[in-house]
């Protein structure tokens, strides 16, 4: 698939999981819905004041009356938003993945800040870089540093993913990593870029099966069928 169509489904992610369950119609349109009537035949006694400047009695224009709509303005907000209804087969999709994609779609797309999630993309991440270093000779001390960095190889390829440009430098990761820039350029920045792989991977992989999985679920669901008597 090309970048293009990755991005698209991207897009289409993250409008299905948005959190649409408090908009309401804000209160300039709520003011509209419940405007008050100006009648010129029906008026209320006109209110005068004293002018000082000019010594008389000024009579002024009284405010708009509340009046009875003969027919109801108001407009009641749907159960079912529009953009709910057309992309549930997204999040239907997205919910059938494995664990791991599901998870990672959720956390990248949806902002979903779950800790589950959170540990099953490290605990999966982490299995796959394992199986990387089969047969490479790492030291204990930099196994566990290299640990220590998957989320933020997460964090590094999210903010990737969302266009964002605050991500991590070489310099920076050998501070967190708590060993020196030379030291991280010798035996740490490949392990970086394939810990940063296996997460690209991932979300390659898990947006495929979700646009499979949805075209596979529609292709289901409108195929017409007879209920079977009991």
């Amino acid at each position: 698939m090309i970048a293009q169509g990755y991005e698209f489904i991207r897009q289409q992610l993250i409008i299905a999981t948005a959190d649409l369950c408090g908009s309401t119609k804000g209160q300039l349109q709520a003011l509209l819905e419940d405007a008050q009537f100006d009648t010129k035949n029906f008026r209320r006694k006109k209110l005068k004041v004293f002018d000082e400047e000019s010594g008389r009695w000024v009579t002024r224009d009284n405010p708009p009356i509340s009046a009875k709509q003969s027919r109801a303005k108001c407009t009641h907000i749907p159960l079912v938003l529009p953009v709910e209804y057309v992309t549930a087969s997204w999040r239907r999709a997205l919910l059938a993945l494995e664990p791991q994609e599901s998870a990672w779609l959720l956390w990248c797309y949806a902002d979903v800040t779950s800790y589950a999630h959170q540990a099953e993309i490290v605990r999966w991440v982490w299995n796959e870089f394992s199986a990387f270093l089969t047969g490479r000779r790492v030291a204990h001390k930099t196994l566990a540093r290299l640990r220590a960095l998957v989320w933020l190889a997460a964090q590094d390829v999210h903010h990737e993913l969302r266009g964002k440009t605050d991500r991590y430098q070489h310099k920076k990761l050998a501070e967190l990593a708590g060993v020196s820039k030379t030291n991280w350029s010798e035996n740490y920045a490949y392990h970086w870029d394939e810990m940063r792989g296996v997460f690209q991977r991932l979300d390659k992989s898990a947006l495929l099966n979700v646009s499979r999985t949805r075209s596979q679920q529609k292709e289901v669901f409108s195929t017409p069928g007879i209920a079977k008597m009991n």
